[in-house]
């Protein structure tokens, strides 16, 4: 943006235009080529569009720094880019400064009237613009969201961006009707705009300002200097810049090297290869970022705190100076869900697994690998390669805490439903605890609620419910009515270890 306003200040665009078709003279493509272009040949400068852009850039600036430094609202709302480019103008129109070899704008070709098109019937194009199409839309979504975003949380405004999607979309829907350009928000005409607009309404007047002025004014624009719009530009670029140096700044701070490693392979592409290949390339590795987490599960093995119900992460390493009244925070039956820090005890014989996520095709993968890890070495952070630590005895109950899991897509409920398929042949009885209604939906309609019903079955809770009424064994008698509502899941872990205690039991006294 601002290498792109110096060269045509300078007036050496037509000079890079000669010599970029000259390929033995030297490649002009990227922002770095046009940077060193411009270091070459700034002597060739033209001194009229230097002095006019010079004195219009001052201007601009300076206007700049007192609406900064003033509170006076007359101050802020004065126009300096419209007083400088309409005096400019008029300047150049009366001295007749486009004879003298400065660029203007000129005569502007227009088409009158609009016309009707059916972009479906130049489906022959589709395969020539439809990867420019593609380009064009991503890196008009990025900016668009990267201006509501920055301008939303500056000026306090609620931004959707799903509503910011459906709204460029429905106007370049419409505006292909007529052959219009691509259409999007940009963040350095947002920022403009916001310095004095209040509301969504100046959009609108922008829009017909703008229809208004292609219909009727573009004659009266003929002699708008193009070394005065380049310094409109220029500005812009500068004000973004300014806030480059915080932001890095608090990034580096707050040890953000993923943040910082994407600006740079965004900056370094863009600079040494095209403004669209370094968006592209930061699209595509915030995308990477974004797949990475959401594939990763967060599943954790839960221990038992001695003589109590509450249940605390055995997967987090235990600080050295940490004790169980300062630093322990808790899991437990009444679905407190902070992080946890220390384990206590494991439950003979049973496995606790909690996830606190939703499920889908994404971590369902990871899920089963790092389930396998717990199983095999009682941690998910153990390394695979490692010799197997725990003893699969050790492992003939798996009860699994869902309390967080509020939804299950059916790749997801596919891979469960093998899981516990597999844990059933290794007689290893499952139990569900703290689930949805959404889920419970999910889990009937892919059959895992009969695989819970059959590990019910083999644990005797049926048949203990039988033995309640005429046993006085305390054990017994707490196993009346664990489940909820005659569905197979479980409202706490505590009701689970319950059953399991009461099975030991009855198959101890056999």
């Amino acid at each position: 943006m601002i290498i792109n306003s110096l060269i045509i200040i300078l007036g050496i665009e037509e000079l890079m235009k000669k010599i970029s078709d000259d390929p033995s003279k030297m490649d002009i493509h990227s922002p770095f080529d046009k940077l060193w272009f411009l270091i070459k040949y700034c002597n060739h400068y033209h001194s009229l569009s230097l002095t006019i852009g010079a004195v219009g850039f001052t201007i601009v600036m300076i206007s700049k720094v007192i609406k900064k430094r003033t509170r006076n609202k007359k101050v802020l709302l004065f126009p300096e880019i419209l007083l400088v480019v309409g005096g400019a103008t008029i300047l150049c129109q009366y001295f007749q400064w486009n004879k003298s070899g400065l660029a203007v704008i000129g005569k502007v070709k227009t088409h009158q009237g609009l016309s009707l098109y059916n972009p479906m019937g130049l489906s022959k194009m589709l395969k020539t613009v439809g990867t420019s199409g593609f380009v064009c839309a991503m890196l008009g979504f990025f900016e668009s969201t990267t201006a509501s975003k920055s301008l939303g949380s500056s000026f306090d405004l609620p931004i959707s961006s799903n509503r910011e999607l459906v709204a460029l979309g429905s106007i370049n829907i419409v505006a292909s009707l007529f052959g219009a350009l691509p259409a999007f928000g940009g963040y350095g005409r947002s920022k403009i705009n916001a310095i004095s607009a209040k509301t969504t309404v100046s959009g609108a007047i922008m829009g017909i300002s703008t229809l208004f002025t292609i219909q009727f004014l573009l004659k009266y624009l003929y002699y708008v200097p193009e070394c005065m719009l380049s310094v409109v530009i220029a500005s812009i670029g500068v004000l973004l810049i300014e806030e480059a140096p915080y932001e890095l700044y608090f990034h580096w701070r707050a040890k953000g090297w993923a943040e910082l490693v994407t600006f740079a392979l965004t900056v370094l592409t863009t600079l040494f290869f095209s403004i669209e290949g370094g968006i592209s390339v930061g699209i595509l590795f915030l995308l990477i970022r974004v797949i990475k987490n959401s594939a990763e599960s967060r599943i954790q093995i839960l221990g038992r705190v001695p003589n109590s119900n509450i249940f605390v992460d055995a997967d987090v390493p235990v600080p050295a100076n940490s004790t169980l009244g300062s630093s322990l925070n808790i899991f437990n039956d009444l679905r407190q869900t902070q992080i946890n820090r220390e384990a206590i005890e494991e439950v003979e014989g049973c496995l606790i697994v909690k996830i606190p996520e939703p499920l889908s095709f994404t971590n369902c993968s990871d899920l089963l690998m790092r389930l396998k890890r717990v199983e095999m070495y009682g941690s998910t952070r153990a390394h695979p390669a490692l010799k197997r630590s725990r003893d699969s005895t050790m492992s003939k109950y798996i009860i699994f805490d869902l309390n967080n899991m509020n939804s299950i897509d059916s790749s997801a409920a596919k891979t469960v439903y093998e899981l516990l398929t597999n844990y059933q042949k290794r007689d290893i009885k499952s139990c569900f605890v703290n689930v949805s209604a959404v889920v419970r939906e999910k889990l009937q309609r892919a059959g895992i609620r009969g695989l819970l019903l059959r590990d019910l079955e083999k644990l005797d809770y049926f048949k203990i419910q039988g033995l309640v009424q005429d046993s006085d064994n305390e054990v017994v008698i707490r196993c009346q009515n664990l489940i909820d509502n005659g569905e197979p899941y479980f409202q706490h872990i505590s009701d689970v270890l319950k059953l399991v205690d009461c099975y030991e039991l009855l198959h101890e006294e056999v």
